[in-house]
């Protein structure tokens, strides 16, 4: 029998997953308390959470969310790190800590219910951020909406200046048959 504590952490991160669409897992061994302090930190900026959880308990919540698949996961010590919007930018920041640090290795991710490896969280890091998807998408819209404005200024432009020149040669004609 699980001790109260025990029960109430599982719960917890029962939670965790069922609140978030997606959960990255990394391994690490040997990270100074300082390091992992550091990765935390920096994970906190873009995710919900991050829990270092232990592979008895791993299991039971792999049992639970019927993802079996997600056993391959479990070698060292592992985080799980948490999120709800944007999963490249937490992708992003597990591959770099990853790149800087070989004690650390991004080792896969549950994504919206499927088990996805390493390969799939680097691929996830190369893509563009929400917001840069955004401003790439504004780019393109005005740039159509740019063009037509700049064409209809012409075409008044062009109206104006020709309405100008026929009022110069009403002009000087008039002022020729005086």
């Amino acid at each position: 029998m699980p001790s109260f504590e025990k029960e109430l952490m599982f719960q917890e991160i029962v939670k965790e997953f069922e609140k978030s669409p997606y959960a990255f897992f990394s391994n690490f061994q040997n990270i100074s308390v300082s390091e992992i302090s550091e990765v935390r930190k920096n994970l906190e900026k873009v995710s919900r959470r991050s829990l270092v959880i232990k592979h008895s308990m791993a299991r039971k919540l792999f049992q639970k969310l019927n993802v079996t698949t997600a056993e391959k996961f479990l070698t060292g010590s592992v985080i799980v790190t948490f999120g709800e919007k944007d999963p490249q930018d937490i992708s992003k920041k597990i591959v770099d800590f990853a790149k800087a640090n070989d004690k650390w290795k991004a080792s896969g991710v549950i994504f919206e219910g499927q088990v996805h490896g390493e390969d799939f969280v680097k691929q996830l890091a190369t893509l563009p951020s929400r917001k840069e998807l955004m401003t790439q998408v504004v780019i393109r819209v005005k740039s159509p909406l740019a063009g037509l404005v700049n064409v209809l200024g012409g075409l008044t432009r062009n109206l104006v200046v020709a309405l100008g020149e026929i009022k110069k040669k009403r002009e000087t004609s008039e002022g020729a048959t005086s």
